[in-house]
């Protein structure tokens, strides 16, 4: 009996040990993963500052929000290099940039302004292709128009495609906002951030939704509406993070929340991850019951997460926002689906600081420029820095 006894205790202690957790990696060795990240991150982001002097794609605005994650939590960021990239890059987003194009609105806008149906119908297949001179989008509203309809409703057509300064796009002015120092006391700053915010306003559509730009449509999405629904969130999260009661920002939230109220079919894990977010901010507590079960149901063996179900594979560009969606949720770091994650990206971890994401795993085609590596590495360290205790 006493043999018998001892092998069902051993049995029920391999058991437990294979599916246990591993113990929760000490914060010396996080923080040593994410001091080999940083420069990485810096080098990459700096050369695109250098080389195409832009915002766009997030370098640079991943740049300033890894830092700033790892100021709050006593890394010694280089306060001086911080400054001068946050100032370039609110002025990079708030520099002029003004092209054309027929969004939703702009058809909502010319429909009540008395444009005829037949009229409005033709418009229908420019919506949504962005125009880069006047001459250009004139040149393809008379195509489908006609010449001398052009020059009858020539001043309300240029009025209601003329888009507002593009500032990289919602998403990245989004990443400006979410990214920022809250604490600085630079006046300067500060009223850049408020015109940031100001131009995100302007870019939020009648219905309340805000739609991606840029390279994202190119992304595996279930459908546009998944694609739109995120960028919504993440500018919805921008727009929240502002404590003041300012009207204009509270109407842009009720917005907002009204045009996510159905949810979009969805199968990427950032669509989880958001809906867990916005849940946690901006409903009920029982609503975040769903989308967290979806999402650790989506963990994989390995500790990490995948983009969308079908990959093989986790990655660290998934892994990273779950990471960063669980602590806002109220996960700790001793969390055995969080241990495991930090495990996944601490083995995964390049001798260059970097985590390696093939392009494939998120996007539908091939790109010269696979910006996934940087994207991946710079979720993971944000991630990781949400295990650490912020400094006093």
């Amino acid at each position: 009996m006493m043999r018998t006894w001892s092998l069902v205790i051993l049995v029920a202690v391999l058991a437990s040990n294979v599916s246990a957790a591993p113990p929760a990696p000490a914060p010396e060795q996080v923080r040593g993963a994410v001091e080999k990240s940083l420069p990485y991150i810096e080098t990459v982001s700096t050369a695109w500052m250098r080389e195409r002097n832009c915002n766009s794609c997030h370098n640079v605005t991943f740049l300033i929000w890894s830092e700033n994650e790892a100021a709050a939590r006593g890394f010694n960021v280089d306060r001086a290099k911080l400054s001068e990239w946050t100032k370039w890059s609110l002025a990079d987003a708030l520099s002029d940039r003004y092209w054309f194009k027929l969004r939703p609105r702009a058809i909502a806008s010319l429909k009540s302004d008395g444009l005829s149906q037949t009229l409005l119908d033709k418009l229908t297949p420019l919506v949504g292709k962005t125009y880069l001179s006047q001459k250009d989008y004139l040149l393809a509203v008379e195509k489908a128009v006609g010449k001398e309809a052009l020059e009858v409703n020539k001043d309300r057509l240029l009025k209601a495609g003329a888009l507002p300064n593009n500032g990289g796009g919602p998403d990245t002015l989004s990443q400006i906002l979410l990214g920022r120092d809250s604490s600085s006391q630079d006046a300067s700053e500060n009223e850049s951030y408020k015109a940031v915010r100001a131009l995100l306003l302007q870019w939020q559509e009648p219905d309340g939704s805000w739609q991606a730009q840029g390279q994202l449509p190119g992304l595996k999405w279930a459908n546009a509406s998944e694609m739109h629904a995120c960028t919504t969130m993440w500018c919805l999260l921008a727009v929240g993070a502002d404590k003041t009661n300012d009207p204009a920002l509270a109407g842009a939230k009720q917005r907002a929340l009204a045009s996510l109220k159905d949810p979009a079919p969805s199968i990427t894990i950032q669509s989880l991850a958001l809906r867990l977010i916005v849940a946690d901010k901006f409903a009920e507590p029982a609503q975040r019951d769903a989308p967290r079960k979806d999402l650790l149901n989506r963990q994989n063996a390995d500790g990490g997460w995948s983009w969308v179900k079908e990959n093989k594979t986790s990655d660290a560009f998934a892994t990273g926002q779950v990471l960063y969606a669980l602590y806002i949720d109220g996960h700790g770091p001793n969390d055995p689906s969080l241990t495991r994650a930090v495990e996944f990206l601490m083995q995964t971890q390049q001798k260059d600081g970097s985590w390696q994401v093939p392009q494939e795993a998120i996007n539908t085609r091939h790109r010269n420029l696979n910006v996934y590596n940087y994207w991946g590495t710079a979720w993971a360290t944000i991630g990781l820095l949400q295990t650490l205790p912020q400094s006093k």
